[in-house]
């Protein structure tokens, strides 16, 4: 179990890591381009705020149930 829950922890911050350097620097600039038309849509901090739970809350919970199929294989 607790190796599922960091397998999937550590795939958590990875892909926490890739929106936070690749993906919202384009959202925010995006945003702030739609701001000055008055046609903005979801704050991007709110799309990070639900990345970082998603990364850092369910992945590790999704880690420990899925963790018992980890042992299977390892032995």
């Amino acid at each position: 179990m607790i190796i599922g829950v960091l397998v999937f922890l550590i795939i958590g911050f990875i892909e926490l890591m890739i929106v936070q350097i690749m993906i919202y620097p384009a959202l925010r600039a995006r945003y702030e381009q739609a701001k000055v038309t008055a046609s903005q849509g979801i704050d991007p901090a709110r799309i990070m705020n639900f990345v970082k739970f998603q990364s850092l809350v369910l992945m590790p919970i999704i880690g420990f149930y899925v963790g018992n199929s980890f042992q299977a294989v390892g032995g």
